[in-house]
């Protein structure tokens, strides 16, 4: 087989799974303008014959608080785990302590764990320091991730040890040389850690479906799952308008940080 025909089969390829990747967003969103009629005929109709968007008005406005409490607890969890892991992953792979290794090693040891195993005891801590039904409650238990630790100690272990002596000698603090030597070249790590904790936070069901009692505190991912209550059969139009409100969030996160994706990509590419 000459290049060419690899070339062509390569990019064959790759089509097939652009196609299979995007097919199921496209059938979404466009089937949240039409019927549920139009929805369930056999066969299916690839374009709505006749376009509504009161299914997107609906949803709209019946997701629209559930929504700003996804963005806050997604947003607040986002923000506090890429702080705390960038900082903890910078010291355990650049400062020598006591027991270092062994924490890290604890520390990725605690990734084993099933997280449905700790639904109990979390919610028992959580009531404990009454935060049950609080959006407080959803976001301290995740302010920090095993993963998220893990993840930045491995990039932040890549970066040269002579920068830091070279700051050092120049007589710069430890937190200038964190700031003006690591923290540039830690960004690309920390772009794509914040897309898949922002992803993560965004699609949890289950730890909110344990904390969450009151309807004004409800995240997306509970609204989504009661758009069903209420009818004998399933709203389909409705099901799909709500659907393609909750992915766009994600989608707008994922376009805005995708160059950082790129570049870590690129980066261990190189470097492999």
């Amino acid at each position: 087989m000459n290049g060419t025909a690899r070339k062509a089969l390569l990019f064959a390829l790759l089509l097939l799974i652009a196609a299979a990747t995007v097919l199921p967003l496209y059938w979404m969103g466009i089937s949240a303008f039409k019927s549920d009629a139009e929805i369930t005929r056999t066969p299916p109709t690839l374009w709505p014959e006749q376009w509504t968007g009161a299914n997107v008005l609906v949803m709209a406005r019946k997701f629209a608080r559930p929504c700003v409490n996804s963005l806050i607890v997604s947003g607040a969890c986002t923000l506090l785990i890429v702080v705390f892991s960038t900082l903890a992953g910078y010291a355990l792979a650049k400062k020598k302590f006591l027991g270092r290794d062994a924490f890290f090693a604890l520390l990725v040891g605690t990734m084993l764990i099933p997280p449905a195993v700790l639904i109990v005891p979390l919610y028992c801590v959580i009531k404990a320091i009454g935060l049950v039904d609080t959006l407080t409650g959803l976001i301290l238990p995740f302010a920090v991730t095993a993963f998220g630790i893990f993840l930045m100690r491995q990039f932040a272990a890549e970066i040269p040890d002579s920068l830091l002596e070279s700051a050092r000698i120049d007589g710069w603090s430890e937190w200038m040389i964190f700031w003006r030597v690591a923290f540039p070249l830690l960004k690309p790590a920390m772009a794509v850690l914040a897309i898949i904790e922002f992803v993560n936070n965004w699609n949890s069901f289950a730890v909110p479906f344990v904390l969450i009692n009151t309807d004004s505190k409800q995240t997306l991912q509970l609204a989504l799952a009661a758009v069903r209550t209420g009818y004998e059969i399933t709203p389909w139009s409705k099901v799909m308008a709500g659907a393609a409100i909750t992915v766009l969030p994600v989608i707008a996160v994922f376009m805005i940080f995708q160059r950082g994706i790129i570049r870590c990509i690129m980066k261990g590419a190189v470097k492999g």
